[in-house]
C-alpha cells in the first residue's frame, strides 16, 4: 500500500471532529531552538531543553501526525555517551535526511564544538558518528553552535552555523560526515545566532536570530540572495516581541507543508508573565510571503495553525 501523504493525514486528523488548531505552545515544558520537519508521514520537532547549562545534557524529539497530537519520542541523544562533549549545554540540533540515513548536527557544549550523529529513524536514537567534533575551532569569529544543515537541489549539502555575532557556511561531503573546502563568513547586519536557510523559487533566504536571547529584544530577521554563499544583506525583522502574546520570540525553523506552497514557522517565545530567561515554549504559526517574495511580519497566535492550511494543494 502506498503511504498517505502527510498533508492528507494531517487534514483527516484535524477535521475528523470539526475544525481544530494546533494551539500554542504545541508541546508542554520549557523548550527552545526548535527545528520542525516532515519525515516519514509525520511531523518532528527537535528542540533544545531550556534549562541552566548544567541540566542541558541531552536532546529530545517530539512527533505528530497532525500538528495537534504530539508524542514525546524521548531522549534521542545523550551527551554522557559522547566523551568529547562537555556533558552540558546541548544546544540546537538540526536534522537532515540523505541516502537512507538521518544526520543530526548538534552543539555538544560551550567550547566542545559541533558534532554529528546518525540514525536510521527520525525519532532516533542518534549515535555519535565521528568520535570527535565535526567543527571544533572558532573560525571567522563564529562560535561553533546553532547549525542548520541544508541540501540544495543540485545535491550539494551545506552547513550554516555560528554564534558570537558571526555566521559561517561550509560545504559538506556527500556522506555528510566531513567538511569540504573553505569556511565562508556570511554575517549579515545584526546577526547574533540561530542560522536557518530556506530556498524558494530559486532564491536563497538566509534567516537568523538577533538581539539578546534572554530578553525582549530577541527576534528573527532575514536576507535574500541568488547564491547559497550570499552575499546576504539584511532585509528586515519579521518576528520578535508581541506585548499581547509573547516576548523574545526567536531561534526558529521553517517548514514548507509537503504538497503545498504554505509555510510554517516553528519558534520559541517566553510567556508574558515569565521572567526566567529559560522559561521558553515552542510555538508554530504561519510564515507568509508577499507577491515579491518578501516575508511578511509573523503574527504570533495562541490558537496556532488552522486545519484549512493543510487542505491547500
Amino acid at each position: 500500500m502506498e503511504p498517505v501523504p502527510i498533508a492528507l493525514l494531517a487534514l483527516a486528523a484535524m477535521t475528523s471532529s470539526g475544525p481544530q488548531t494546533s494551539n500554542n505552545p504545541v508541546i508542554s515544558g520549557w523548550y527552545a531552538d526548535p527545528e520542525l520537519h516532515a519525515f516519514e508521514n509525520r511531523y518532528y520537532i527537535y528542540p533544545t531543553y531550556s534549562a541552566p547549562y548544567e541540566k542541558q545534557t541531552f536532546l529530545e524529539a517530539f512527533s505528530s501526525p497532525d500538528l495537534i497530537n504530539w508524542h514525546r519520542e524521548g531522549v534521542v541523544l545523550d551527551l554522557k555517551d559522547i566523551p568529547w562533549s562537555t556533558n552540558r549545554a546541548a544546544w540546537a540540533p538540526t536534522v537532515i535526511f540523505r541516502d537512507g540515513t538521518y544526520f543530526m548536527y548538534f552543539g555538544a557544549g560551550d567550547g566542545a564544538g559541533l558534532g554529528v550523529a546518525t540514525s536510521k529513524h527520525p525519532g532516533g536514537p542518534y549515535k555519535d558518528a565521528l568520535g570527535k567534533p565535526l567543527i571544533k575551532d572558532v573560525i571567522n569569529g563564529a562560535q561553533p553552535i546553532d547549525a542548520m544543515a541544508f541540501l540544495d537541489d543540485d545535491g550539494q549539502a551545506y552547513l550554516y552555523y555560528g554564534g558570537w555575532q558571526h555566521a559561517n557556511v561550509v560545504k559538506l561531503s556527500k556522506d555528510m560526515l566531513h567538511i569540504e573546502g573553505d569556511f565562508h563568513e556570511i554575517t549579515p547586519e545584526h546577526y547574533v545566532e540561530g542560522s536557518f536557510m530556506l530556498k524558494r523559487n530559486g532564491e536563497y533566504i538566509f534567516m537568523w536570530s538577533e538581539g539578546g536571547w534572554g530578553n525582549s529584544t530577541y527576534g528573527v530577521a532575514y536576507a535574500r540572495a541568488k547564491s547559497p554563499l550570499g552575499p546576504f544583506k539584511r532585509v528586515g525583522k519579521i518576528l520578535g516581541t508581541d506585548p499581547e502574546v509573547g516576548k523574545g520570540a526567536g531561534h526558529h525553523s521553517v517548514l514548507r507543508i509537503p504538497g503545498t506552497d504554505e509555510y510554517l514557522i516553528c519558534y520559541h517565545r517566553r510567556p508574558l508573565h515569565e521572567t526566567d530567561a529559560n522559561s521558553r515554549v515552542v510555538c508554530i504559526d504561519r510564515l507568509v510571503f508577499d507577491k515579491d517574495g518578501n516575508i511578511l511580519p509573523v503574527k504570533q497566535t495562541v490558537e496556532g495553525v488552522k486545519a484549512h492550511l493543510l487542505s491547500k494543494r
